[in-house]
């Protein structure tokens, strides 16, 4: 049985979004060959290139789609209770 595996970035160029914001536009290559596109605006997976040392987008060629990810830190708890107003059921 043949082990799963991530998808992988076969492409990754700088494009023009729409509405004039720098885009990463990917294309990655599932395990069944199967290929999709994909564009992510640039602001959104920067700071992700730069965590794993990424220099060039053609660096990304060969890794999984998962290194243009960073985990998010979960939300804090700072929802304060309010005290029950008095006459309040």
């Amino acid at each position: 049985m043949t082990a799963h595996r991530e998808p992988i970035i076969v492409q990754a160029l700088m494009v023009p979004g729409h509405d004039g914001l720098a885009e990463v536009a990917i294309v990655v290559r599932y395990s069944n060959g199967a290929e999709r596109p994909m564009a992510l605006p640039y602001e959104a997976v920067g700071p992700a290139l730069d965590a794993v040392g990424v220099t060039s987008l053609d660096d990304l060629i060969g890794k999984p789609w998962t290194v243009l990810m960073l985990p998010h830190p979960a939300p804090a708890n700072n929802l304060e209770q309010e005290p029950a107003s008095e006459g309040a059921l």
